[in-house]
């Protein structure tokens, strides 16, 4: 069975990474960096582990609440979410819980993977939870 070790660098080589306690403008020039392909930033803590996750889509929802925009979608009812959306704060503040797979991980594990987050790609971490790639959707549908 495949693997996410031969097929994580077909599309994406370099995935996006930034420290915890970078800003928000920090994270946006972070998204804007590199391939367009990659739509996720990852969060890592100093020695390089990985934190967290912020998706492109948490930013533009962020970006419609400073708009004045409310999206169905967006769920104030606890004060860390409402906060989630807000102008300020550092990304560790911003990101969600990481969700990411190993190059040992099966493809079909990954999937289901981005399936259950709804996110197109997932970080590839070390043993030591240290990011090396991105995997992304495309590389999937490309191997399969």
């Amino acid at each position: 069975m495949p693997q996410v070790g031969d097929i994580y660098q077909l599309l994406t080589c370099k995935a996006k990474i930034i420290n915890e306690n970078a800003s928000k403008q920090e994270v946006i020039e972070a998204m804007l960096s590199g391939s367009p392909m990659v739509r996720s930033v990852y969060v890592v803590d100093d020695a390089g582990r990985l934190k967290g996750i912020i998706t492109l889509g948490h930013i533009m929802q962020g970006i419609a609440l400073q708009q004045g925009l409310v999206t169905g979608n967006m769920d104030f009812k606890s004060p860390s979410k409402l906060f989630r959306y807000s102008p300020f704060g550092s990304a560790k503040d911003t990101m969600l819980p990481p969700v990411y797979v190993a190059k040992n991980t099966k493809l079909q594990e990954a999937l289901e993977k981005m399936l259950q987050q709804r996110n197109n790609e997932l970080p590839v971490v070390d043993e030591d939870g240290k990011v090396i790639g991105d995997l992304n959707a495309f590389e999937l549908l490309k191997f399969v």
